[in-house]
């Protein structure tokens, strides 16, 4: 057998695999609203392949690290049999993701939106309706675009050279062979000297696979939305965890404060309850304007900011026989905050410093991440990986903190937070959608940042060597456009914390 050849890496991507998928199911069950126990299947199905395919497509990168490792620096790529075609699988993953987002979530969607009075099989035709609807569209807009911009640019430098007998002599190291004339007689200018400065420059276009192109829009949408909710959640994820525990409740209250507080809490309710109705009747009427669906969101928002303050208040006032457990697992949780805060503000930390010093500089100043990656390695083969799937499960967990805070503040998109035990399909579908699509631009930005720790892997020759030089996407990437953008997002929003008054939660 050819070296190269791991069956261990083998084993170990089916066990993970099947790793991910229970962890998923796991998430699925805690996390969903009571309303969709035992239904919603559909949906459910959806979520939990879209999470697992999102989390894989992570933990491939890793993957190709060490696939690419299994060889030695002494053997050609060429002649290395590799365990996993990674070129093939990331073509996989890539495409079965854009399907998932343009369609599959849309269909699930629809599905589970219907009205509850349709029929299994009306509302299979309901969301193929709406979802047709999409693929022309997106199949119109995919068609054109790769038919009109699907190439590649490489700016080359022209050297030219005739030819000459192996046997011929006379000629010096400085001296090369004129493209016409005598043999060995020195050309002019250079022009066949790779060391000449000054060579006339040229730029090869070609046409780049359909998969490619398919990857390299999916990750330009990826990074609009990458940019702006990492952005935001880089700040916000460890200054909330810490904010968390800063406030947390430091002790229970008495069963006279309890009610107190529950009837304020109801009063709250029944006025939202009364601008939720006064809702359906602008709507019934006037159709759903900009201003009501404007509205409809600042509903949503105030019910969100309700659920927290019940929250709260049951926190402080356990009850049931478990009534002391309940309360010593909150007071463990919000210590959890506190852990999570410093960790967070620590990975946020070292991605803003690796950034300045690897990707915005040119040359680069120090690996630094790449380096501590590698030095990991060393010592356990897995240590590098789980250090390297930890900054990229981070980053998706900012983005998913960064739409779920920019909708609760600024009201421009609809709110889909997570929540356990309280997580409807709908709003697990949406997070599926965005974690999907960040993924995307998070294994670009990886590939990137981690160029040194990724050298000569299948995903860095996607990116790097396409990518990265498609015609009309090419100066995004060489300039860091995504990059200095995300960088502003999360310098406007440290500013923006720092001058407005927290949001609250409903008071009790």
């Amino acid at each position: 057998m050819a070296e190269g050849y791991n069956w261990f890496l083998i084993i170990v991507t089916i066990v993970v695999g099947f790793l991910v998928v229970g962890a998923n199911l796991h998430i699925l069950v805690n996390f969903q609203h009571p309303e969709d126990r035992n239904q919603a299947w559909v949906p459910k199905i959806v979520v939990v392949f879209g999470l697992s395919l999102a989390m894989m497509s992570v933990l491939m990168f890793p993957l190709d690290v060490a696939n690419r490792s299994a060889c030695g620096d002494h053997l050609a790529l060429s002649a290395c049999n590799f365990a996993m075609p990674m070129k093939e699988l990331w073509y996989t993953v890539y495409m079965t993701g854009s399907i998932l987002v343009l369609f599959v979530i849309p269909f699930a969607t629809f599905y589970y939106e219907a009205d509850v009075e349709f029929s299994g099989v009306k509302k299979v035709k309901s969301a193929l309706m709406w979802v047709m609807v999409t693929s022309v569209v997106a199949g119109l807009v995919l068609g054109l675009a790769y038919g009109l911009a699907g190439f590649v640019e490489y700016p080359v430098e022209q050297l030219f050279s005739g030819i000459t007998p192996l046997n011929a002599t006379g000629l010096l190291p400085t001296q090369c062979i004129r493209p016409s004339g005598s043999d060995w007689e020195d050309a002019p200018d250079g022009i066949c000297d790779a060391s000449t400065v000054g060579l006339e420059t040229q730029t090869w276009t070609i046409r780049v696979s359909f998969p490619v192109y398919v990857i390299a829009l999916s990750s330009l949408v990826g990074w609009f939305l990458f940019a702006l909710f990492a952005g935001i959640g880089m700040v916000t994820l460890p200054i909330d965890s810490l904010l968390s525990f800063v406030r947390r409740p430091q002790a229970t209250i008495t069963k006279t404060q309890y009610m107190q507080r529950a009837k304020k809490l109801a009063i709250k309710a029944k006025e939202i309850k009364e601008v939720a109705t006064d809702l359906r009747r602008e709507e019934q009427t006037q159709g759903k304007s900009r201003q009501w669906r404007k509205k409809l969101k600042k509903v949503n928002q105030s019910l969100i900011l309700l659920e927290e303050g019940h929250e709260k208040l049951n926190q402080v006032y356990p009850q049931g026989e478990n009534a002391e457990t309940a309360w010593i697992m909150t007071v463990l949780g919000y210590w959890m905050q506190l852990v999570l805060g410093f960790l967070t503000t620590i990975l946020s930390l070292l991605l803003i410093v690796h950034i300045a010093l690897y990707m915005l500089v040119d040359p680069p100043e120090s690996a630094f991440l790449n380096d501590f990656f590698m030095e990991l390695d060393k010592a356990f083969p897995l240590f590098g990986t789980a250090a390297f799937a930890l900054f990229c499960f981070y980053l998706i967990a900012i983005t998913v903190k960064g739409c779920a805070k920019f909708g609760l503040n600024l009201l421009i998109i609809s709110v889909h937070p997570m929540k356990v035990g309280g997580t409807l399909m709908s709003s697990f579908l949406f997070n599926v959608a965005l974690i999907l699509l960040s993924t995307q631009a998070v294994i670009q930005f990886c590939a990137q940042a981690f160029a040194v720790y990724a050298e000569s892997t299948e995903v860095q020759d996607i990116f790097g060597n396409e990518v990265e030089h498609l015609w009309g996407l090419s100066v995004l990437y060489i300039e860091n456009v995504f990059i200095y953008a995300w960088l502003a997002f999360a310098g406007l929003t440290a500013l923006f914390m720092a001058i407005r008054r927290p949001r609250k939660a409903a008071k009790a």
